[in-house]
């Protein structure tokens, strides 16, 4: 081998070895994003808003506006703070996989597919809008039960504002196409009220 090529070879070994070290550090700085809820907001049910705590909508103004249609789901806008440690070095997310589960209504996923920069110590709001339908309606469910449980649940995600105890988001990052192959993206977990 010409020693003329050995600097070259050894400063290619150094570049190499640097970025398999490097990778391990990109799964562990997507696994120290600290991720919470900044309440419930927007809680409708079709043109029907709900404020906090609003108890003026009946089942009977709802059957008899027609909003008791199959399929006809409560819909939240839901805005959750991302946040680095401070110091640690900045880091775009190409976006994100998440799955909601709230007590009472059926499990819900859905992606963000645009970049999100974060920022070391500095939070990063993101809001999911989310289209919940109550748990155990089927074909059979009358009118009545669906606008009941769809009440039921409005209600109870507008009454403070948050989301219920008991409620879990997940969250995996998505990683740079350059990455995915090799890097594994944690997937962040958020538990409410335990």
């Amino acid at each position: 081998m010409p020693s003329r090529s050995r600097p070259f070879i050894a400063l290619m070994l150094v570049a190499l070895l640097g970025g398999c070290l490097a990778l391990p550090q990109v799964g562990l700085m997507l696994g120290r994003i600290a991720l919470s809820s900044m309440g419930v907001e927007n809680v409708r049910i079709g043109n029907y808003h709900f404020s906090p705590g609003l108890e003026g909508i009946d089942e009977l103004s709802l059957l008899s506006s027609g909003l008791a249609l199959a399929g006809l789901p409560v819909n939240i806008d839901l805005p959750l703070s991302m946040m680095l440690p401070v110091n640690a070095p900045s880091l775009e997310l190409q976006g994100f996989d998440w799955q909601l589960q709230v007590p009472g209504a059926e499990p819900i996923a859905g992606e963000v597919d645009e970049s999100i920069q974060l920022q070391g110590g500095e939070p990063t709001t993101v809001t999911l809008p989310v289209a919940l339908e109550p748990a155990g309606l089927d074909d059979m469910t009358s009118k009545a039960e669906r606008v009941s449980s769809l009440l039921s649940l409005a209600r109870r995600l507008s009454a403070t504002g948050e989301l219920p105890a008991g409620s879990q988001l997940s969250l995996t990052p998505t990683l740079p196409a350059a990455l995915s192959g090799i890097v594994t993206a944690p997937t962040l977990t958020l538990d409410v009220g335990s």
